[in-house]
């Protein structure tokens, strides 16, 4: 018993020497420039968090406030998930695309979906441990509720912040602002609905 409880410990101890090790070694390698990546590497991330519904424009009416003056809001707050490809075409740029989808509720429970298809480029800052993305995304938002569809003109400006892990993982926090802009035959019927996305990230460097 005591022979397997000390291979265990030492095995564990092994791990964990392997594992500061590798990251100190990242560290000491970082430290020499403000990014290790290059044109050519790439990067998979995978992302969840929160959907808020703000407002719409002109109108000015708030999601998130009473329908009716006392009845229940507009939209309920709701989940966002995507799944994002990149490729860098400098230490600091790298550019992509991102699929993914949210939700949210009407008072009468009806779901409103989102599919937002995105091109998106980003300027990386790095200080290590942390590299702060600036991002920048256009693309189309395929909305659906009830019976109706709509392909809409969606911008997203956003900004993350990432602890880098290791050279190939890292994990944050993305701020991503939704601007889905509907555009109608009558100007005056043009509807620019905003949303903010609040999401968890892991980012995988390949």
């Amino acid at each position: 018993m005591v022979k397997t409880l000390s291979r265990v410990a030492l095995m564990i101890m092994t791990a964990t020497l392997v594992t500061f090790g590798s990251s100190k070694a990242f560290a000491a390698d970082a430290a020499g420039g403000p990014s290790q990546y290059s044109l050519g590497d790439q990067t998979l991330s995978i992302n969840a968090g929160l959907f808020v519904p703000l407002f719409l424009l002109p109108t000015g009416t708030w999601f998130l406030a009473p329908s009716g003056g006392n009845g229940p809001a507009h939209l309920s707050l709701g989940g966002v998930g995507s799944f994002s490809w990149a490729a860098y075409l400098s230490p600091q740029v790298r550019v992509g695309a991102d699929i993914g989808g949210t939700f949210s509720f009407s008072p009468n429970s009806n779901a409103l979906l989102m599919l937002p298809i995105v091109a998106r480029g980003s300027y990386v800052f790095t200080v290590y441990p942390f590299e702060i993305p600036i991002t920048l995304g256009v693309g189309m938002n395929i909305i659906k509720y009830v019976d109706q569809t709509t392909i809409d003109l969606l911008l997203r400006p956003g900004v993350s912040f990432y602890w880098i892990f290791s050279s190939s993982w890292s994990f944050g926090v993305n701020l991503n602002y939704w601007l889905d802009m509907q555009f109608a035959p009558d100007p005056s019927q043009s509807r620019t609905a905003n949303f903010l996305e609040v999401s968890l990230g892991a980012l995988y460097h390949y």
